[in-house]
């Protein structure tokens, strides 16, 4: 068995002593039905039956090591990690998935840069364009693996919900070369003993390990994460690939089993809090409940990483998706920051909701130099979030406190659909105080999975009715994520049973320092830069392909102007392609006028998509409220697309 190097060793078993106790909960409710349920307090100050909430601890008096809480350790080591690899600040945009994994295998243990898959289609756009202006790179170019350079030219056909062939090939290939190693050969020892031996010779400790399924297209985001973090992967068989469904407890079982052996074979120390593994990434569409008996669920997330008397050894978090999606999910974590929040608190200011008050969470934010908005009594009303949503969210992370199920939430009182959740300018974080948010997060019908098809990236919700005292006070989460904490950790009561709230996140995101941008060329030959093909596009009067690519760059008042223009002056131009790239950067920029006129010509698939009509919804409501010259043709667009599940609503 291989030993850490004694100064590694030194840092990774500092203890975890108790932090100070948070302030009493008062009462027990439901964020579902504001049910107050009866608790035997017992003497002293309320605690929720097996949950402790410690804050973390100012960080303008340094703690001695010894005291960080564990989730602390984890954090920093994850964002150490990263701050010690330059950032070249190109983003790479490639169009199939064997050349993002010959992409990722050009990084290095001192540099790495994005790497984004452009399918082609809308969808994928926007979430390039939303990473774009988030992490404001000095250029956007566009590279594509040559088969010819290599033996073997595996198939680049994609599907929405099974790998390629090969994935894992592709992967390990990669992940092996990204860390200076030579790729996998069939007489060499299995990949992640070789990898882990090389980190720690280099006084590097994994934080963490990776679980994928070759079957899966999220191995898109376990390659890119273990290239990050330096984190080994446990490729296995999952029992189902179904993010919206449920596993049986003896199925949960086994998977922990095999991923407790695996981190037994890492020959790494795992245990314990506190150690080298203290994380758990699932990349792959694992179900995320657990049906512990008929319609009673717990979360997936919450049992992996515990042992079988329910003490943690690890936090566990899931990224799922497409593997254009799931690379998009992960590159988020990796390479952006908290800079901005918006906080939105639907409770009142009685006993117990206030202990969740947002706008305490909000004062901590803007002390950190975060951009804060904040919408909170008496500005926490339906009327103020509709007027809120109806322009995009520029916020990297996001706070919001609700009651409700599945497909709606209530703010104040009042009914918000999921159709209400507003478009994002940028990726975001979120943590939701919510019952039931994450019952079917693939599904953008409910309330996470329309949070996520808009851009939430990370994701901290409930899969069940987990009640009140089940979800980290707000603003205790935000000092926990201000202090370092790792995203997974600060989600989590610091001691708890097996229960309801899950994690769909890289768990080792963390609020943290900026990594060093580096001025060096990317180890890629023949890359075509997306400034170049806009030229030609514009030289060419190619309008579709022009806007694509503003899009791309983050470009959307430049896109809004000459759309214009090209309306007044070769309005014949307009076809489906052109209003396709051109539409959100439309809504985006407020050219109200000109997305309706580009919304009455666009192709079926996304005129009937949900993402498109609540754009439209949001135009229309403005229109219709403003009285505009426009607003009649706004109200025959929004009737022709009346959104089935919020019929009656709408």
């Amino acid at each position: 068995m291989r030993h850490l190097p004694a100064a590694l060793l030194t840092t990774l078993l500092l203890c975890c002593l108790p932090l100070g106790a948070t302030e009493p909960l008062d009462g027990v409710r439901s964020p579902c039905d504001g049910v107050i349920l009866p608790l035997d307090t017992g003497a002293g100050p309320f605690q929720a039956p097996g949950l402790v909430f410690s804050p973390q601890p100012d960080t303008t008096q340094p703690e001695p090591a010894a005291r960080l809480h564990p989730g602390v350790q984890l954090g920093r080591r994850a964002g150490m990690t990263l701050a010690a690899r330059g950032v070249i600040p190109t983003v790479v945009l490639v169009p199939d998935p064997a050349s993002y994994a010959e992409a990722i295998a050009g990084w290095t243990p001192s540099t790495i840069y994005p790497v984004l898959i452009d399918d082609g289609s809308w969808k994928t756009r926007e979430d390039i364009a939303r990473f774009v202006r988030s992490f404001k790179p000095e250029s956007v170019v566009r590279w594509q693996f040559d088969p010819a350079t290599s033996a073997s030219a595996p198939p680049t056909e994609m599907r929405p919900r099974r790998a390629i062939r090969g994935a894992r090939a592709l992967a390990e290939s990669a992940l092996a070369r990204a860390w200076g190693l030579e790729a996998q050969t069939p007489d060499d020892e299995p990949l992640h003993h070789r990898l882990v031996a090389h980190w720690l010779d280099n006084s590097l400790a994994p934080p963490g390990l990776i679980v994928a399924d070759e079957r899966d297209p999220a191995w898109t985001a376990a390659l890119a994460l273990a290239a990050a973090r330096a984190q080994p992967i446990l490729w296995t068989t999952l029992p189902k690939l179904s993010v919206d469904s449920s596993i049986s407890p003896a199925q949960a079982e086994a998977v922990c089993a095999q991923i407790e052996q695996f981190a037994t074979q890492s020959r790494l120390p795992w245990r314990a809090l506190g150690d080298a593994i203290d994380a758990v990434t699932i990349a792959a569409a694992l179900p995320g409940r657990i049906e512990t008996q008929p319609k009673e669920f717990i979360a997936t997330t919450d049992r992996i990483g515990r042992h079988p008397d329910a003490g943690r050894w690890a936090w566990a978090g899931q990224i799922f998706g497409s593997e254009p999606r799931a690379a998009y999910r992960a590159m988020c974590s990796i390479f952006l920051r908290i800079e901005s929040a918006w906080l939105f608190d639907g409770y009142d200011s009685t006993q117990p909701w206030v202990q969740w008050d947002c706008t305490r969470a909000a004062e901590y934010l803007k002390k950190a130099d975060i951009f804060t908005m904040l919408d909170d009594e008496p500005n926490n009303r339906l009327r103020d979030w509709k007027l809120r949503a109806e322009r995009p969210i520029h916020a990297d992370l996001i706070l919001i406190n609700s009651s409700g199920n599945r497909a709606w939430f209530d703010l104040a009182g009042s009914r918000a659909r999921a159709g209400d959740i507003p478009l994002l300018d940028v990726p975001a974080a979120m943590h939701i105080v919510h019952s039931w948010s994450a019952v079917s997060p693939g599904r953008p019908a409910t309330v996470a999975g329309r949070w996520l098809e808009h851009g939430v990236f990370a994701y901290i919700g409930s899969v069940h009715e987990p009640y009140l005292q089940a979800f980290v006070p707000t603003p205790i989460f935000a000092q926990r994520l201000l202090g370092g904490m790792a995203f997974g950790a600060a989600g989590r009561g610091d001691s708890s049973k097996v229960w309801r709230i899950t994690v769909l996140a890289d768990p080792l995101y963390a609020y943290r320092p900026v990594s060093p941008r580096q001025e060096i060329d990317l180890p890629l030959e023949g890359t075509i830069s997306l400034e170049e093909e806009l030229k030609e596009a514009a030289g060419a009067g190619r309008y579709a392909e022009m806007f694509a690519a503003l899009s791309l760059l983050g470009r959307d008042s430049a896109t809004a102007r000459l759309f214009g223009a090209m309306l007044r002056d070769a309005p014949q131009s307009l076809d489906a392609g052109v209003a396709e790239a051109a539409l959100f950067a439309l809504f985006r920029t407020g050219t109200d006028e000109a997305f309706l006129h580009a919304y009455t010509v666009l192709p079926e698939d996304l005129a009937g998509d949900l993402h498109a009509v609540d754009a439209l919804w949001f135009v229309g409501r403005r229109a219709v409220r403003e009285r505009s010259d426009y607003h009649e043709a706004a109200l025959t667009l929004m009737a022709a697309h009346i959104r089935e599940v919020q019929k009656e609503a709408d």
